[in-house]
This record gives C-alpha cells, sequence and structure tokens, in this order.
C-alpha cells in the first residue's frame, strides 16, 4: 500500500536534483568511501544474506553489498537514480531494484538486514517508517544505517551553507533540527527514541570521522557544492547578481581549506545499529 506521506520528497528525489545527484554520483562515491568501507566491513560475513538496501540511489552500496556475497533489493524513490543503478549492475546476479517508498511499502519477503548508507533521514513520519522497516526483517534480523551527525561537525556542509545564508530567502515555515532532511537524526538520544518506539532493541550508536575532499580546486568544489551540497539552493532560489554574491560568499569562506590534495573539510556520521 502506497500513501502521499513522502509526497514532498517523492517529488524532490523525481526532479532536477536527481539528475544533478546523477551527474554527482563519481564525487559522491569517492567523497563517501572511507563511511561505505567502514560501514560494510563492520556487517562481517553477509554471504547469502538477504538485504534490503534503503535509499540505494544510484547503487554503489547495493552492488558492494552484493559483491561481498549477499542477494540484495536496493530501493530508492528516485526513478532517475534507480535507471542508473540498472545499467551499472547489468551483469550481477541476485540483485534487484525497487521502485517504492519503504516507509510504507509492505515487503512480501523478509530480510535478514536492512542497510543504509545516509538515505533514511527523509521520512516525514520517521517512527511509523521505521515501524514498517521492522516489519520487514527476520526474527532474527539487523538494521544497520549512516547518518550525519550535527552540522558543526560537518564543516565540508556547515562552512559553505552559513557563507551563503545571508543571501537566502527565509523558509516559508520554520525549520527545525528534527525535519526530515541530512541532519533530522543528528541528536542520538531523538533518534534512539525514534528506533525504540518502533520496536528496535540493542541500539548502539558509533561515531565515524574523516575528511570529506570536494574537489582538486576551489572551482571544482564550488561546482560539486552546487550540485549536491549547501549550494544547491543558491543555484534554485537565487539569480543575477544575488547568486554571484552568494557563491563568492561560499569561495572565500572554504578557500581556507585547500591543500595538495584538493579541498578537505571534516566530516562526522553516526554508524546507527539495532536489531528486532
Amino acid at each position: 500500500m502506497q500513501t502521499d506521506i513522502n509526497s514532498e520528497q517523492r517529488k524532490y528525489w523525481n526532479s532536477e536534483a536527481a539528475d544533478n545527484w546523477v551527474a554527482a554520483q563519481s564525487y559522491i562515491d569517492e567523497s563517501l568511501a572511507e563511511f561505505t568501507q567502514v560501514a560494510i566491513s563492520q556487517l562481517g560475513d553477509i554471504s547469502d544474506k538477504q538485504i534490503l538496501d534503503v535509499g540505494c540511489g544510484c547503487g554503489t552500496t547495493s552492488l558492494l553489498l552484493n559483491k561481498a556475497g549477499a542477494e540484495v533489493v536496493g530501493a530508492d524513490i528516485s526513478e532517475p537514480m534507480l535507471e542508473v543503478a540498472k545499467q551499472r549492475s547489468q551483469d550481477s546476479k541476485r540483485l534487484t531494484w525497487l521502485s517504492a517508498d519503504v516507509s510504507v511499502s509492505e515487503f512480501k519477503e523478509k530480510f535478514d538486514l536492512i542497510f543504509s548508507r545516509f538515505g533514511v533521514m527523509f521520512f516525514a513520519d520517521p517512527i511509523a517508517a521505521f515501524k514498517n522497516l521492522q516489519s520487514a526483517l527476520k526474527p532474527n534480523g539487523e538494521m544497520m544505517f549512516i547518518c550525519w551527525q550535527e552540522p558543526s561537525l560537518n564543516p565540508w556542509m556547515a562552512v559553505g551553507g552559513r557563507a551563503v545564508q545571508p543571501f537566502m530567502p527565509p523558509p516559508e515555515t520554520p525549520v527545525k533540527s528534527t525535519d526530515p532532511g541530512p541532519f533530522a537524526f543528528s541528536d542520538d538520544d531523538y533518534t534512539r527514541d525514534i528506533l525504540t518506539q518502533a520496536g528496535f532493541k540493542n541500539i548502539e550508536f558509533r561515531p565515524i570521522s574523516c575528511g570529506m575532499n570536494l574537489g582538486a580546486n576551489i572551482t571544482e568544489a564550488i561546482e560539486n557544492q552546487c550540485r549536491v551540497g549547501p549550494a544547491a539552493r543558491v543555484m534554485r532560489e537565487l539569480s543575477g547578481s544575488k547568486r554571484e554574491q552568494a557563491l563568492d560568499a561560499m569561495k572565500e569562506a572554504i578557500a581556507p581549506w585547500l591543500t595538495e590534495d584538493g579541498l578537505i573539510l571534516g566530516a562526522s556520521a553516526w554508524l546507527v545499529s539495532a536489531t528486532v
């Protein structure tokens, strides 16, 4: 059964934003590689396990889980990104793709594990969504996902975001830190409460920090931030001189982080695990 509870997210991830994420696939995979490696290494032996990969996007994590021996269903609400995932997996076996809102989908099959790399922070009703996901697990099933810690611990996004904020129009409604978005689960107590109410047990949070390479130089970094970073909103909502002023402010703000290896800023996430 599908509902429109996440209609805004469905609309967003099937709009020009999805095209930007598709275009930035290589950058995203490279910049998130360390987080991905840490998370998958913590799963242990997943040979022959049935895994649901939530918010699989262009399919990178699903492909890696499948390569490690698992039978994988990669799920997402973004048709453009799923099309890329399908193209990348033409020679893969025991790997299928599901266009669905996992917060309300009825899963006929049950999974040993639910996994997600930065794909679970966008639910309109997170308690209901995780209850639904919990129902998709086998009696001894597990869940593991990565989500961002608070913005102050993520200068890769916060530095540029603060720089462009003065140029942006105010939101139509007040924004709460727990609203659907990248940092919705940054508060571990808030997230633990959601998972507990959804029926999960043995909930653990492990902090992961690394350097995020935004690009080889300032120009490349701004281009990447305009696609999938804080400047993406600048490109959507500003035009003319105001847009240029915002981008110039971002360039000035991130310039001090330029190194011989690229423009590198800190990034921190939670690796969250739980059981049924």
